[in-house]
């Protein structure tokens, strides 16, 4: 069965009948990464992924038991519905449709409550360090020791990875980022990942990232490359250091650079495969640090 083709769809029916579902309508949502498809039976909504190959069985019962650890907390998080399936050489889960939908043309005081979100995400978060780390994850200031030089610079692109990888592995250990606190972290706290009702918090979206990490790394993401004002929200919840805020900027070229790592050590098609890589060092070079000066108003 091609499972990158037509194939998939003969499929779907046979999955979802593990959880004893007939559905009335199945419409896909995302083909990157893992796989999600849209699931409708009568006036129930699900979603339906097929986890990319190279998960291991471990990294996927982390994220699924993090959700159920959030879900029994009150948050509004898809927690898994039944166990996983394995079908086809894939493993699938199915997890409840959450309502809602993202702020669109996100405004500035909407990125400073997202901040607001993460930093109370993280109270959470925090008691469950005594998960360890993630199968096949690393801390953002471990992965600027990842370098592999040797290996990256036979190409002009894997060897400005290589090049920035040096920098910014340079400027956090000057900074002592390997000392700063750490928690179970989202990964992925953008606009696009919160679902809102009503102005109401609904969803809370793709914790696909979540492992254990600096908690710096975390608002770094949710900051992206110059998103200053979910910083400053963040600081309304949570404090950070002033070594935390002054490695905002090189946390996120971290992740973005061990992003590239991952992409450079996949057999991946050479289109995407420079795609990406591009997408990455633009990132790396467009972000700025944050603006301590006028985080407070």
């Amino acid at each position: 069965m091609n499972l990158e083709g037509t194939g998939i769809v003969e499929l779907i029916p046979h999955v979802l009948s593990a959880w004893d579902i007939v559905p009335d309508d199945v419409s896909p949502i995302s083909g990157s990464g893992n796989r999600h498809w849209r699931v409708r039976r009568g006036r129930d909504g699900f979603v339906l992924r097929m986890y990319r190959r190279g998960q291991s069985d471990l990294s996927i019962r982390y994220e699924l038991d993090v959700l159920t650890r959030l879900r029994s907390r009150g948050w509004p998080v898809a927690a898994a519905v039944g166990d996983t399936v394995l079908h086809s050489g894939f493993v699938f889960a199915l997890f409840p449709l959450l309502p809602g939908s993202p702020h669109e043309g996100e405004t500035a005081g909407q990125r400073r409550g997202r901040g607001r979100i993460l930093a109370e995400l993280h109270r959470e978060l925090s008691a469950m360090t005594d998960m360890g780390q993630r199968s096949g994850w690393k801390r953002a200031d471990e992965a600027a020791h990842s370098i592999e030089a040797d290996r990256l610079r036979p190409s002009a692109m894997a060897g400005t990875i290589a090049f920035h990888l040096e920098r910014v592995r340079d400027r956090l250990n000057a900074a002592g980022a390997s000392s700063f606190p750490v928690t179970v972290i989202h990964g992925d706290l953008i606009a696009q990942n919160l679902h809102f009702q009503s102005d109401q918090l609904s969803g809370v979206l793709d914790f696909d990232s979540v492992h254990l990490d600096l908690r710096a790394a975390d608002v770094a993401c949710a900051r992206r490359s110059a998103q200053d004002e979910v910083v400053r929200g963040y600081l309304e919840i949570a404090p950070l250091t002033a070594a935390e805020l002054g490695c905002l900027d090189d946390l996120w070229r971290a992740t973005v650079l061990q992003y590239a790592l991952q992409v450079l050590r996949d057999d991946m098609a050479a289109g995407r495969h420079e795609t990406e890589l591009q997408w990455c060092v633009k990132q790396v070079e467009k972000t700025i640090p944050f603006d301590c000066k006028a985080r407070v108003e």
